[in-house]
């Protein structure tokens, strides 16, 4: 797995962790990655929870909610990329988990925003959903491939 593959996939658990909170799935996250955290750490399960819970609370408490979740967001995104990095094997076991994680969260939880970006007459082919969207540096709008051998452009 290469560096970015970590990245991406520590930025994907750091994401569903902080949309857990404040919602009845954030019991069963919480409980998730504190266990899959306490499996390969030293830390102790309950100051894993801890931290979680204390991560919940700032964002509860911020007078800027959606400050509070990018900074705590951030933070565990560090955590997981280097907890990944350290144990590289349990990247096959965080997926898994997110999965799992991703199901128990409210349906409005369940968004994904992707930015994309193209330069110097690049061209990003992005997936989402089962829909590729192709966009080009010299394009204002996308083009929409929707896996059925067409090309749409989209506005």
């Amino acid at each position: 797995m290469t560096q970015q593959e970590i990245l991406a996939l520590a930025m994907s658990g750091a994401t569903t962790i902080v949309a857990a909170m404040a919602t009845d799935a954030w019991e069963t996250v919480r409980d998730h990655v504190s266990a899959f955290l306490h499996r390969r750490g030293p830390e102790p399960r309950a100051a894993v929870v801890a931290r979680l819970e204390s991560s919940a609370v700032q964002v509860a408490q911020s007078r800027d909610a959606d400050r509070a979740r990018q900074v705590v967001c951030g933070q565990w995104q560090l955590e997981l990329e280097n907890f990944l990095m350290a144990h590289p094997e349990a990247v096959e076991e965080l997926r898994a988990q997110l999965d799992t994680m991703r199901a128990a969260l409210p349906k409005a939880q369940q968004q994904w925003v992707q930015n994309v970006t193209a330069n110097d007459h690049a061209t990003v082919n992005a997936l989402q959903n089962g829909t590729q969207n192709n966009y080009y540096m010299d394009s204002s709008a996308p083009r929409t491939h929707t896996g059925t051998g067409r090309e749409e452009r989209t506005s």
